[in-house]
């Protein structure tokens, strides 16, 4: 097996995971399922790695038989996700199957000795890319799909996992404080200041009206196909504050305009646009609490701005913490 990096993406844990994927056993498992599917025997497989975590890795395979090529989705993990399998499943027989509007992947088979999850590739565009390499015209069509795949999850997945309150969460968020300090002078007080804030801002209703959450809602991870809005990459499905998808997704799309084209605000009209088609169809006041969870969003993007970025960029984690500081306001 061919196992190539997708435009040039480079990530340590990759070669360990791809590793997997060139053993036997997943050669056995493979022709197997590729027979089960009605490809036929496969003549050659190859290996584009797509996206690297540290706990998991998630290649697109191409497989060739007597019958042409064909496309899957197999996401190499770490430890034992058998969950996630259980958790699609579930979730496609709530709604969202791959004949559904609104989708997610069809989960097709998952390895248990090699922790692999097999899943279909489904057509279409990433919002990613349709915000960063198309027209503007057709920019105001994929927020409002963006928008009304998140309030339809919103309004009909089932919550199939306990809730924790946000408000436990906070002994992890003064960390990231303590993260930021040594990187800038003006860091260090300036996040502890935008904690306290959040901390003051913080809901206290509890967890009845929290709904079942993508948990990682980015453009990235939405595909827009003829007819059909999909989902990708629920690993961090949890139930939780709705608002904390819609923060997801409005950050990211801001923080996209921010690395790609040097202006935060940049995608503004698409984010309102986002916004309104979200409201239009999502659970009643199910953004209440969305100011608190954009500062929540910006104090983890300034901290990984210095963490994570290589070299470490400060003059983006302060921006980050102003805009935490504007959406509270």
């Amino acid at each position: 097996m061919s196992v190539e990096l997708a435009h040039g993406y480079t990530h340590p844990a990759v070669a360990e995971f791809a590793a997997v994927l060139d053993g036997d056993e997943f050669r056995t498992e493979l022709e197997r399922l590729s027979r089960d599917w009605g490809w036929g025997a496969p003549q050659e497989t190859r290996a584009e790695a797509k996206k690297a975590h540290k706990g998991r890795c998630t290649f697109e395979l191409t497989v060739r038989t007597a019958s042409g090529w064909h496309a899957v989705i197999a996401k190499v993990h770490s430890v034992e996700r058998s969950d996630q399998f259980h958790l699609i499943e579930a979730l496609g027989r709530a709604g969202f199957g791959p004949d559904d509007v609104f989708s997610m992947p069809r989960p097709l088979a998952y390895l248990s000795s090699l922790h692999i999850l097999m899943e279909e590739k489904v057509p279409g565009s990433a919002a990613k890319d349709v915000f960063l390499n198309r027209p503007r015209d057709e920019h105001p069509a994929a927020a409002d799909r963006c928008g009304e795949w998140l309030a339809r999850f919103h309004a009909a997945a089932p919550r199939l996992r306990p809730a924790t309150d946000v408000v436990e969460e906070f002994p992890r968020f003064r960390r990231w404080v303590g993260q930021l300090a040594p990187f800038g002078r003006a860091l260090a007080p300036k996040s502890a200041e935008l904690c306290r804030a959040l901390e003051a801002a913080a809901p206290t209703t509890g967890t009845d009206h929290y709904r079942a959450a993508h948990g990682s809602y980015i453009p990235e991870h939405v595909l827009l196909g003829d007819g059909r809005t999909s989902t990708i990459d629920f690993d961090e499905y949890a139930v939780a504050d709705p608002a904390g998808d819609v923060a997801w997704f409005v950050m990211s799309l801001k923080r996209l305009a921010l690395v790609q084209l040097g202006n935060l605000h940049a995608f503004d009209t698409s984010v309102d646009r986002f916004l309104r088609a979200y409201r239009s169809a999502g659970p009643a006041g199910a953004t209440a609490h969305l100011p608190f969870y954009t500062a929540l969003q910006c104090l983890n993007r300034a901290r990984r701005d210095v963490l994570k970025r290589k070299p470490p960029i400060p003059a983006w984690a302060d921006l980050m913490l102003e805009e935490g500081f504007r959406a509270l306001a």
